[in-house]
């Protein structure tokens, strides 16, 4: 049955980003049609109009369907998806990392500075330092030694919080819109779930998000809970 789809993903994968024209995918399409691979795996993309994987879903502000979409990082200004999920994780780590590095390094400054003043005068300090350099109750180093401690802190809090939850997610094998959802199909445990996101080499690559680490699918297809079992068996 699955024959014809990977004839017509060789013969599409075949063809260069330049070459694929508007009749190569209608012959791609047309292939996939007669499989019967559409109407048990693939959706509809009312937006994109057309026919997109398992998975796959439509961001409104990227305007395209992404492959094995997650979300859309308003920080990044695009979305996580089946390409860069890896350096995505790898970026909250180092992020997280770096931000609580500075945060320790500062620490010594702004508490010997928070000593010199009142309880009220620090949490004043700590909370609302613009509007302490703006009355003119601080300096503008005093200003800015209190707003960088806060970012950085608050950035390490930010990252280390969201690469909690992307962790819990990556050894469930979920996106977070399956998440939402509470659908656990494509959960193989948690090993093969770490190699399906971070291919192979998936303990080295936390430490260079570069790292050559083919992923083992191609974002279209992806294996279930259901296939393992049957291969199992």
């Amino acid at each position: 049955m699955f024959e014809p789809l990977v004839r017509a993903r060789e013969f599409f994968y075949s063809q260069k980003a330049e070459q694929v024209s508007f009749i190569h995918l209608r012959i791609l399409l047309s292939t996939l049609l007669c499989a019967g691979y559409y109407s048990r795996h693939w959706s509809y993309c009312y937006q994109c109009q057309s026919q997109v994987p398992p998975r796959s879903g439509h961001c409104s502000a990227c305007r395209i369907c992404i492959l094995r979409r997650d979300h859309h990082c308003r920080l990044l200004g695009r979305c996580v998806g089946f390409r860069n999920y890896r350096p995505f994780l790898c970026l909250l780590l180092h992020g997280a990392g770096v931000l609580l590095h500075a945060s320790v390094l500062l620490g010594p400054a702004l508490s010997a500075l928070l000593r010199a003043h009142t309880p009220l005068h620090t949490a004043a300090l700590l909370l609302l330092p613009w509007l302490m350099l703006l009355t003119g109750r601080v300096s503008l180093a005093q200003f800015a030694l209190a707003f960088v401690t806060d970012t950085c802190v608050a950035g390490a809090l930010l990252c280390g919080a969201g690469l909690l939850f992307h962790g819990m997610l990556l050894l469930r094998g979920q996106t977070t819109w399956e998440w939402a959802r509470g659908q656990h199909v494509y959960d193989l445990g948690p090993c093969h779930n770490l190699q399906a996101a971070l291919g192979p080499r998936w303990a080295l690559v936390w430490l260079w998000p570069f790292l050559a680490s083919p992923l083992p699918g191609d974002g279209i297809t992806f294996q279930t809970a259901a296939d393992v079992g049957l291969m199992a068996s």
